[in-house]
């Protein structure tokens, strides 16, 4: 599976064997060396008992990567069982979660020739393998993910109870990526990938030490150099001084007897619906003429029961004429959306990753295009070998973001009012590019003076006066 391993050791010159055992376990260790590789092999045989093999590929004197292999005979069920089991025990770069962080990283390591030499490891407790949410972005660029998207458009509505506009999205594209389509594709490249090991188990505890880091799990421990975590645990936080809002959402796709969508226009906020004194709206998703994803999505308040997010789906589709129709795929989620500064607790060789990383839009709940990004800037430090602790994602539309949340937490029900002053007061597009974070201090300015400017300005005085920006 990996060199030199797989290659014949007879290629190697034997430069030393050292024996050692007693009783029923006899073993030797053996060190090859050819050019400058330099290989340890470790055998012990335990007859009846079983026996192991344990590699090693050394380097400037250490131990670069180790791999285990070892059978059971009279312990096991069958006595004639000898089926090995290939444990990988050290690592350079460990990557703990197989969501869409940590799949991206890991298609960046494999795209570039730089990290070929380095043998790393990707751990995910889950299956990933069902369509358990779709990852929506809008973008003016190709990027990666063009490859597997599953509808883009090129329009867009905005609504509210007083105010509708529909708009036309280019340069943008608006475009979605099932996730089981996300999920195979990146996994494929990461089975082809022969520096590469993929781990089905859970992560118990990760220790972090200034050389190396140690990840524990259900099926052993593994050692590295470097640790990549996308493991979410707001537990650990004190959200008093930047608020957590969570955005929690059900969405059902369904399907019509007959014509029913405009499959080339999304309806990208529709805040028509009664808001109960939070920022709720319906978020519409058109596939075909006869079919669409309806999602009833919550900025803040308490996650509800399904029953509950299914009786506004069911009275939506109601109010649209929508009467024939059948379900035809479901997908739930919750979506942290704070400022918190998570990049604090990164270190030179640590770093959190996707919404653990803080790599969630705070302002909207976006996360996948901002992920493309932030790991370009992850492989660049790696390649020049810089700390990755100097990474803070921390720019002034994070400030602006601050001042969002602050207004959307304080606001009581009245969210609503503050998207559709943007949407009824500004161009679409340039708020698309600044929620894109690419726009110019003139043009944010002309966005904040649109909106009712005294609410972020009372935000801003209150962060000041607590020392808390």
């Amino acid at each position: 599976m990996l060199f030199p391993f797989e290659k014949k050791l007879t290629e190697f010159q034997k430069d030393s064997i050292n024996e050692y055992g007693a009783g029923d376990c006899w073993g030797n260790v053996q060190q090859y060396s050819k050019n400058k590789i330099e290989v340890g092999l470790d055998s012990t045989n335990c007859g009846d008992y079983g026996f192991y093999h344990s590699f090693y590929l050394l380097n400037n004197g250490g131990i670069r990567i180790a791999h285990l292999k070892e059978s059971n005979t009279i312990l096991g069920n069958n006595i004639n069982d000898t089926k090995y089991i290939l444990v990988e025990k050290i690592y350079d770069y460990i990557i703990c979660g197989g969501g869409a962080s940590g799949l991206l990283l890991s298609n960046a390591l494999i795209s570039d020739s730089f990290f070929d030499d380095k043998k790393i490891l990707i751990i995910e407790k889950d299956a990933k393998v069902d369509n358990d949410k779709s990852f929506s972005f809008w973008d003016n660029e190709s990027n990666i993910l063009d490859r597997i998207v599953f509808k883009s458009w090129e329009k867009a509505e905005f609504k509210d109870s007083e105010f509708s506009s529909s708009f036309n999205l280019s340069p943008y594209k608006y475009k979605m990526v099932r996730s089981d389509r996300f999920y195979s594709y990146m996994k494929k490249k990461i089975d082809k990938a022969s520096n590469f090991n993929y781990l089905n188990t859970t992560v118990k505890d990760i220790d972090r030490n200034a050389n190396q880091n140690y990840v524990k799990t259900d099926l052993g421990n593994f050692e590295c150099s470097i640790v990549f975590s996308s493991i979410y645990e707001p537990k650990k936080y004190d959200f008093k001084k930047y608020p957590l809002l969570n955005q929690h959402f059900l969405g059902w796709t369904i399907e019509t007897d007959n014509d029913t969508f405009d499959e080339n226009k999304i309806r990208f906020m529709d805040f028509s619906i009664e808001q109960h004194e939070e920022t709720r709206f319906m978020y519409v998703l058109p596939f075909s003429k006869n079919s669409a994803l309806f999602e009833y999505t919550f900025f803040g308040g308490d996650v509800i029961k399904n029953s509950e997010y299914e009786k506004e789906i069911k009275k939506y589709l109601k109010n649209e004429g929508i009467k024939d129709y059948k379900i035809v795929e479901r997908e739930k989620g919750v979506i942290p959306m704070t400022c918190y500064p998570f990049f604090n607790d990164n270190t030179d060789n640590f770093i959190k990753i996707g919404t653990s990383g803080g790599w969630t839009k705070p302002s909207t709940g976006y996360t996948i295009k901002n992920s493309i990004e932030k790991i370009d800037l992850i492989i660049k430090h790696l390649k020049q070998n810089k700390p990755l602790s100097k990474l803070k994602f921390k720019n002034r539309f994070w400030y602006y973001d601050v001042l969002f949340l602050d207004v959307l937490v304080d606001s009581k029900g009245k969210g609503s009012k503050v998207f559709s002053d943007l949407f009824r007061n500004n161009d679409p597009l340039l708020l698309f590019k600044f929620l894109g974070e690419k726009t110019n201090i003139f043009e944010e300015i002309r966005i904040f003076i649109s909106v009712n400017i005294m609410t972020f300005i009372r935000s801003l005085f209150k962060r000041i006066s607590n020392f808390s920006i």
